[in-house]
């Protein structure tokens, strides 16, 4: 069965990774890091791994407030990035990566800013509850619950409830997919887009194929998915639908996606498989297949080439898909 590639991106070096990317997960590899059941999850969420490879602030012209959204179940925090002028403006509700456990509001705010500044939206980046203190389902629920408000109180935010889109990266990405899920059987609310970053779309199944390939060496290893999925789903098990959304039910009511895939990442073979299954089910579809670059390549966009090439690439097909714009 051909592989649900639309679009590839970079140059062939045999599956492994190309020498910017290289340099980069060389610089970032510890010979000395302890397993990672024995990280230092609150050292760990007070740094950024990728800080030194973080794009440049998009436009300073970009307004930046936080605030605290009443959902249904209980508040939560989010970050706003407003462009310039009075709206209404299209919405992307966002999900910071960091395997449910870590990252935070400010590891993804240049992203956050460059999405806002370059599709011409206004972004609401929430802040999910974490792992292990929040594990499944209320970090989910507090990201579903911030997306409904959106959908709700729109006009607040200076936002459009008619144009409304969820992107995230890796557990970001996770996160989106399911709340996508969820979203079908809703009356009213319908998303214009799912942007899904490399996301983990199967925590249970973690061997054979990409998994195997890349599990070590690659900056994201299957130890680590494996640890912190199993402290995210604790009681439920890695196997859950809403935890591992590629055993989840779809259908044509789906919101339109884009996948980011990166080629040396353990992640790899189960994104094109969830691409697969979207489209199978009547969802319109399109899959970016980036070569020679590691799981996390686009927060790496500042020292690498073709993680510039997917902000941009993402970033004009939000752009599509809010103002209803052809592919040219």
């Amino acid at each position: 069965m051909p592989l649900p590639i639309d679009k590839t991106f970079g140059q062939d070096f045999g599956g492994e990774l190309c020498p910017q990317a290289s340099a980069i997960v060389q610089a970032l590899a510890d010979p000395n890091a302890p397993p990672a059941a024995q990280t230092d999850i609150e050292a760990a969420r007070r740094g950024h791994a990728l800080a030194d490879y973080d794009i440049p602030v998009a436009s300073a012209e970009t307004r930046v407030e936080e605030r605290w959204l009443p959902t249904r179940s209980r508040p939560v925090r989010v970050r706003l990035y407003t462009p310039p002028g009075d709206g209404p403006f299209p919405v992307l509700v966002f999900a910071h990566g960091g395997c449910w456990t870590f990252c935070s509001l400010d590891s993804h705010d240049r992203l956050c800013r460059y999405y806002s500044h370059h599709a011409r939206c206004v972004v609401v980046s929430v802040d999910y509850g974490l792992a292990p203190e929040q594990p499944f389902p209320r970090g989910l629920n507090g990201f579903y619950d911030s997306l409904l408000w959106c959908f709700g109180h729109a006009d607040e935010i200076r936002g459009d409830a008619t144009r409304v889109a969820v992107a995230g990266d890796s557990a970001g990405g996770n996160l989106c997919a399911v709340a996508a899920q969820r979203l079908q059987a809703h009356p009213n609310f319908r998303l214009c887009l799912q942007l899904l970053i490399y996301p983990i779309c199967d925590a249970a199944n973690l061997r054979g194929g990409s998994v195997d390939r890349y599990a070590n060496g690659y900056f994201f290893t299957r130890e680590v998915l494996a640890w912190t999925a199993s402290i995210y789903s604790r009681d439920s098990g890695p196997q859950h639908p809403e935890i591992s959304p590629l055993s989840g039910e779809v259908g044509p009511r789906m919101a339109p996606a884009l996948f980011i895939v990166a080629q040396c990442d353990i992640l790899c073979d189960q994104a094109l498989d969830y691409a697969r299954k979207l489209r199978e089910a009547g969802v319109d579809v399109q899959s970016h297949f980036y070569r020679g670059v590691p799981h996390a390549f686009v927060a790496m966009a500042g020292a690498l080439e073709l993680g510039q090439q997917a902000l941009a690439y993402s970033a004009e097909h939000l752009t599509r898909a809010f103002y209803n714009e052809s592919d040219s």
